[in-house]
């Protein structure tokens, strides 16, 4: 397992948090940080998948 492939996981679980939060409070903001932390997690895990 790569190091890109390490760093997504806590990105993806963060993201997943952001949007639930995002869900419940209805704040524009947690949806835009749950998603670039999605992007950065699902970018991350391609980098990984690709290098091993």
């Amino acid at each position: 397992m790569s190091t890109f492939t390490i760093i997504a996981i806590p990105n993806l679980i963060f993201a997943v948090v952001m949007l639930i939060l995002a869900a419940t409070k209805k704040q524009t903001t947690f949806y835009i940080v749950g998603g670039v932390f999605m992007i950065s997690a699902l970018v991350n895990g391609v980098i990984g998948v690709s290098l091993h």
